[in-house]
């Protein structure tokens, strides 16, 4: 008997857009939309789309995409926290969110956009429920949920002012809410290595427990790039489900059908899970 898996499959910013471009990024949401094409990597997700379109057959998905220099890029440099501000970040993101349906919907994924803007909002933690009611319900209608990293209010500092939610926060709540099977987040680095990425060629860790990867790469967040620094942070904020039994499963998008495998349950990548 065949067995329909439920999946959180979150597509990150560093995956689907040009990042290090964040310096050259436009301030204006007119410039934002006319230069689009400057700052998504096309060829990856047209191939990434390709796979969740073929996963879509066998196995229920709600999907998460990140923000790259369209969210990251405007925050560092705005006072984000302000409403005009947190608004010009929302447009962008969903100029990137046309991108990215686009391409899932030309792969032939049914999806809708369901954006934390207003279904979400901060006060000491993140309240999600009412955008994660939403996804659910697509996904009994046979409908893929796509949400993204965004700026949500925040009560806990008043009225008026926002803040960032990431796309890992929002995998993890779905991931709980649902519940899910496992989160497969699909990033430029095929998991975490045995050694530290600055110090030359390592080998991927197939299988790790929640502790022993927080311990390994605290021990390299100092050090280097946000390389190690980023997979830290998804380790840490998707720790309450893997201690809850969902597995975190970290993939190289680079690698031609790595999300297909990953959801059919093989060993790619690295796989955190609570041991």
């Amino acid at each position: 008997m065949v067995t329909v898996a439920r999946l959180v499959i979150k597509l990150g910013g560093s995956f689907i857009t040009r990042k290090e471009l964040g310096k050259s990024f436009p301030l204006t949401i007119d410039r934002i939309k006319a230069r689009r094409k400057d700052f998504v990597l096309a060829d990856r997700l047209r191939s990434i789309s390709t796979e969740v379109a073929r996963v879509s057959q066998s196995h229920q998905l709600m999907l998460v995409h990140g923000a790259g220099p369209f969210g990251h890029s405007l925050v560092s440099r705005l006072d984000a926290e302000q409403e005009g501000s947190a608004r010009l970040v929302h447009q962008s993101m969903l100029v990137l969110n046309e991108v990215v349906q686009g391409a899932l919907s030309e792969a032939g994924v049914n999806c809708r956009t369901r954006s934390p803007f207003d279904l979400a909002h901060f006060e000491g933690r993140f309240h999600t429920d009412r955008l994660l009611r939403k996804m659910l319900l697509d996904v009994k209608r046979g409908v893929v949920p796509v949400s993204h990293g965004d700026m949500v209010e925040s009560h806990a500092s008043g009225r008026g002012s926002y803040t960032v939610i990431s796309g890992d926060v929002v995998a993890r709540d779905a991931s709980l809410f649902w519940p899910a099977d496992r989160i497969i987040m699909v990033t430029d680095l095929d998991g975490i290595l045995d050694r530290d990425p600055s110090e030359g060629y390592g080998r991927t860790v197939p299988r790790l427990g929640v502790a022993r990867a927080l311990e390994l790469l605290r021990s390299r967040a100092s050090r280097g790039p946000d390389v190690t620094g980023g997979i830290l942070e998804k380790v840490r904020t998707c720790k309450p489900a893997i201690l809850r039994g969902i597995p975190l499963q970290i993939i190289a998008g680079l690698k031609p059908g790595s999300l297909e495998a990953a959801c059919e349950g093989k060993e790619v990548g690295t796989t955190v899970e609570c041991r």
